[in-house]
């Protein structure tokens, strides 16, 4: 829904819809917590309700973040989507058979109800589609301090 509002508004320049855009995101922004864990379902007060993460959502999430950033100046958005990436890298796995190397799990952990015990492929497309977002809003200065693209320093376990 927060896609929708936010290419409504990127279409049609109304500010009516930028500001529901930018409500529904402070929205999902409250619920993140400070690791970057968005949970997979919120209740109507924004708050998480299941232990598991839908990595795909927290990527299209962090892309609106970035984009709502490109368009308000608001460096929260941009850190948001930051942490949120940081988040869903941490999870990409690096080893094991080649059929889900570099894969990106439909939830994390895997057992979660979104594409449950699977590695759907749009979770990677919408992964690529944030993270190219990411480079273009930090410079390179910006990008050379923040952690390694796979760091697996306090990765989550699955």
């Amino acid at each position: 829904m927060l896609r929708g509002m936010v290419e409504a508004y990127l279409f049609t320049r109304d500010k009516n819809i930028l500001e529901a855009a930018l409500k529904t995101s402070e929205g999902a922004l409250s619920a993140m917590q400070p690791n970057g864990f968005l949970p997979g379902r919120l209740d109507s007060a924004w708050r998480g309700v299941v232990p598991w993460s839908c990595l795909t959502g927290t990527q299209q999430i962090a892309i609106c973040w970035f984009l709502l950033f490109m368009e308000t100046g608001d460096v929260r958005l941009r850190d948001a989507g930051r942490l949120a990436n940081s988040y869903v890298r941490k999870t990409v796995r690096l080893d094991g058979p080649l059929d889900t190397r570099g894969a990106l799990k439909g939830s994390f952990p895997v057992s979660g109800w979104y594409c449950k015990f699977q590695y759907p492929n749009w979770a990677t497309k919408f992964f690529v589609d944030s993270h190219r977002l990411e480079s273009t809003v930090f410079s390179e200065e910006e990008r050379d301090l923040h952690i390694p693209l796979y760091s697996r320093a306090a990765c989550p376990a699955d």
